[in-house]
């Protein structure tokens, strides 16, 4: 039995280092997967013993990673995994409270938050973010403000790069707003199909 434990321990540790350095790869290239990142999660919470100083590193990035999936749920089941003292970690707070301001769409204080900080200077993070304003962007509004919309795109290189993401998304400028498009053409029109039981249909068929 001490030998099992023993090589379960030793299986477990080898396909963490595997997923850990399978994680940097996913940082420096700018590449994702969930369920590799879960594995590591999981693994720290079914053997505590493998949890070390650098574990909550390694959890701030698979959280980054997983916020810059929104509007999908990844960060959430992420973490779900977490153990309190994890949870309790002070840059994972961070990371929460950035994820709380992503949730509630309050960008201005986001975008604030994010670029102060140098956790959030991961390959692609900033980008993502912008995805996701702009995807609430045309859920929420017909028509909007240059300046608030500018402010909740958050920093930009130039009025360059602000006509790109206009002309990428359709919008247009007229005057002071932007004409962002009628909130109708996003909801999608689905088919509902209501069946009743033979018992609930022959008395009406009874009738004629």
């Amino acid at each position: 039995k001490q030998w099992y434990q023993r090589r379960v321990a030793i299986t477990a540790g080898e396909k963490l280092d595997f997923y850990v350095d399978y994680l940097k790869f996913q940082v420096e290239h700018g590449f994702y997967d969930v369920d590799a990142n879960l594995n590591i999660l999981k693994l720290y919470q079914f053997s505590p013993g493998l949890i070390t100083r650098d574990s909550p590193d390694i959890v701030q990035k698979i959280l980054i990673k997983a916020l810059m999936q929104l509007p999908k749920p990844d960060y959430v089941l992420c973490r779900a995994q977490l153990s309190q003292d994890l949870i309790d970690d002070p840059v994972i707070k961070k990371i929460d409270a950035v994820a709380t301001l992503l949730e509630t769409c309050q960008f201005a204080e986001l975008w604030t938050s994010v670029t102060q900080d140098e956790i959030f200077a991961m390959k692609g993070f900033k980008e993502s973010v912008r995805e996701f304003v702009i995807h609430v962007i045309k859920l929420s509004y017909k028509n909007i403000e240059r300046d608030f919309l500018v402010q909740m795109l958050g920093p930009l290189s130039g009025e360059e790069e602000f006509e790109v993401i206009l002309r990428v998304n359709s919008w247009v400028l007229e005057g002071d707003s932007v004409f962002i498009g009628h909130k109708e053409e996003m909801v999608e029109s689905k088919e509902i199909v209501e069946k009743m039981s033979i018992d609930v249909v022959q008395p009406l068929l009874a009738i004629r």
